[in-house]
């Protein structure tokens, strides 16, 4: 089994943290996990990795993943906003000594749903939504480059946990998943995104 594979259960751990690990766990000084009792801001900022799923891109490298996001949290359990990423994988092929180049890079504009569940200074949550991936695919050798764009929408679900360290800096960790296909040329993008999450309420 691909390595690769082996991260799909990635979601589901982060959705099923450990109650007792949570509920023994008692926040840092000033940290306070429940909102306000109004709307707050939201900034967060996303860093990590993609791993492709996909059977297209089975020989893909783990690639980079990046993403800043605004969000409004309407209670202490739900919230919604919105966010702009990139990701990328590459890889490299040999055929009759000439070397191709094929890289994936898509820049994404989502909307994004959080379901919460604060617990002391600790957030678990899970999230869903979609939006449109402006994707850009590549492949060069010494011989010729081609390239081909295209704006599929698609769609994500994940989990993960973050931590207020203080009333209202938070810093944790999140998994998602994302269901993309282009059009032309026809390629899945399905893969997972790890990342460590920090940001900001106010």
């Amino acid at each position: 089994m691909s390595n690769k594979r082996c991260l799909l259960p990635f979601l589901v751990l982060l959705a099923l943290v450990l109650p007792n690990f949570i509920s023994s766990s008692h926040a840092a000084d000033g940290g306070q996990a429940s909102p306000k009792e109004k709307v707050e801001n939201v900034v967060g900022f996303k860093l990590g990795g993609y791993f492709p799923q996909s059977s297209d891109l089975e020989n893909f490298d783990i690639g980079g993943h990046g993403e800043a996001s605004v969000g409004w949290n309407l209670s202490q359990y739900f919230g919604i906003g919105a966010a702009i990423g990139m990701f990328q994988t590459s890889n490299t092929t040999n055929v009759v000594n000439i070397s191709i180049d094929q890289t994936v890079r898509s820049t994404y504009l989502i909307l994004n749903a959080n379901l919460m569940i604060p617990v002391g200074a600790f957030v678990p949550y899970v999230e869903g939504g979609g939006g449109f991936y402006l994707t850009d695919i590549k492949e060069s050798s010494s011989i010729a480059s081609n390239s081909k764009d295209d704006a599929p929408f698609g769609y994500h679900a994940g989990a993960g946990l973050n931590w207020y360290f203080t009333k209202d800096y938070y810093i944790g960790l999140g998994g998602r998943y994302i269901w993309v296909e282009t059009n032309d040329p026809d390629i899945s993008l399905d893969g997972l995104l790890v990342d460590v999450n920090l940001g900001i309420r106010f």
